[in-house]
C-alpha cells in the first residue's frame, strides 16, 4: 500500500524542490522491504525499535523534517491530483491558519462521513448513536472550518506544531488528531479543510480486527474526555463503555 501511496505521490507532484518524504515505520521487520523500496522512491527511512503508537512516530518524523509546513499522510492513501503548490499558497495567504486537512474520498469519489468533525462532546456522540444516520447527514455538509480533521491527510505549521509538543503520546492510535485540532484552536488559530485538496483513503488498514480496532479506539476516546471534557462527561462515558462491553461478551 506504502508503494502505491508514494506511486501516486510522486506521479502527480512534479516540483522535487518542494517537498521532502520521510516514512517512519513501526515494524522493524519491515525495515529491509522499505529499504528496497528506496530504490524506487526518495524518501528518508527511519526505523523504530518498538511500536509506540502512530502519534509518536509522527513526532519522530517531524524532527527530521526541513520543511516550514508539515504533512501527515497515511500509507493507505492515493494522492489524487497536484496539491502540495496549493497547500503552501493557503498558508502563506492566512497567517491564522494553523492546520489544513485533505478532502478525504473513497475509491469511488464519495467524501469519508468521519474525515473532520465538530469536537466531541457526549451530546454529540448520545446524538451519533442514537440517530446515526441523522448523524451522518449532519456531519457531511460542508464544514471548511470543522473543529478537526483527520491526520490521514493533515497539514501544519512546523513551529505551531512544535509550540504544542506535537501529538500527544498517550494516545496510541485514534483521536490523537482531534486532540492536535483542539489545542491548535485553543491557540487562535484556525483548522481548515478545503474541497479541492482531495486524498483518496483505503481506510481500515491500521487493525489486526474489528474487536481490536474498537477496543483502541475506545481506549483513546476515554483519554480525550478526560483530557478535554468535565469529570461528569468522563465519568458516564465509562459507564457506558462498561455497558457496551457486557453486551458484546
Amino acid at each position: 500500500m506504502l508503494e502505491n501511496a508514494l506511486k501516486s505521490l510522486f506521479s502527480f507532484e512534479k516540483k522535487r524542490d518542494l517537498f521532502e518524504v520521510i516514512v517512519v515505520n513501526n515494524d522493524a521487520r519491515e525495515k529491509k522491504a522499505l529499504q528496497n523500496l528506496q530504490k524506487k522512491f526518495l524518501f528518508l527511512l527511519k526505523t523504530n525499535s518498538t511500536n509506540n503508537g502512530f502519534g509518536s512516530a509522527n513526532n519522530r518524523g517531524v524532527k527530521e523534517a526541513k520543511g516550514d509546513i508539515i504533512g501527515f499522510i497515511n500509507p493507505d492513501t492515493l494522492w489524487k491530483k497536484e496539491c502540495l503548490s496549493d497547500i503552501e499558497k493557503i498558508f502563506s495567504q492566512r497567517k491564522d491558519n494553523g492546520v489544513l486537512g485533505m478532502m478525504l474520498i473513497n475509491e469511488e469519489g464519495q467524501e469519508e462521513i468521519w474525515g473532520c468533525g465538530y469536537a466531541p462532546t457526549l451530546l454529540r456522540l448520545f446524538w451519533n448513536n442514537i440517530f446515526p444516520s441523522i448523524q451522518k447527514k449532519w456531519e457531511k455538509r460542508d464544514m471548511p472550518f470543522p473543529d478537526w480533521v483527520s491526520g490521514c491527510g493533515l497539514f501544519i505549521r512546523k513551529d505551531l506544531f512544535l509550540s504544542l509538543n506535537g501529538f500527544d503520546e498517550q494516545f496510541f492510535l485514534y483521536f490523537e488528531d482531534v486532540d492536535l485540532c483542539q489545542r491548535v484552536r485553543e491557540k487562535g488559530f484556525l483548522v481548515a479543510r478545503m474541497q479541492e485538496i482531495p486524498l483518496i483513503h483505503l481506510g481500515g488498514q491500521s487493525a489486526p480486527s474489528k474487536k481490536s480496532q474498537k477496543n483502541q479506539f475506545y481506549l483513546s476516546q476515554k483519554k480525550y474526555y478526560k483530557k478535554h471534557r468535565p469529570m461528569w462527561e468522563n465519568k458516564i462515558l465509562s459507564i457506558l463503555h462498561f455497558l457496551f462491553r457486557m453486551k458484546t461478551l
